[in-house]
């Protein structure tokens, strides 16, 4: 048998909850990207990691229910841009909670989650 045993750390999960739809129009103002602005979940994975946060991850969805109530399903055909998708950030909450202030503008309106997560080692 084994004598290792599990370590656990206090993390902080911040999910972003948003649509594939939604774009950055301000930054670099190249002609490449005033026609193919970047989109919101790509310019929050690269900001994190520029902050240093431990761990951005994107999950996208196949079916989901939209603002209106109507439900969206991706389907063999195309994507649909109106699917949620969620950034997750997995870092410690003053980290997190900069990152949150630091990008207000921008995530604004969105539907924001945090929580408390163990994250596990090996001693």
């Amino acid at each position: 048998m084994s004598s290792a045993a599990v370590k656990t750390h206090v993390l902080g999960n911040l999910r972003i909850y948003l649509q594939p739809s939604h774009k950055i129009r301000s930054g670099d103002r190249s002609l490449f990207r005033k026609l193919f602005p970047q989109s919101a979940y790509m310019h929050i994975i690269r900001e994190a990691q520029k902050d240093g946060i431990l761990n951005a991850t994107v999950h996208s969805s196949h079916v989901g229910l939209l603002p209106e109530g109507k439900i969206a399903v991706r389907t063999v055909e195309g994507d649909n841009d109106r699917l949620t998708m969620v950034v997750e950030l997995i870092d410690h909450r003053d980290k997190l909670e900069a990152f949150f202030l630091k990008h207000q503008a921008l995530l604004r309106g969105k539907v924001i989650i945090y929580k408390e997560v163990e994250f596990w080692d090996v001693q």
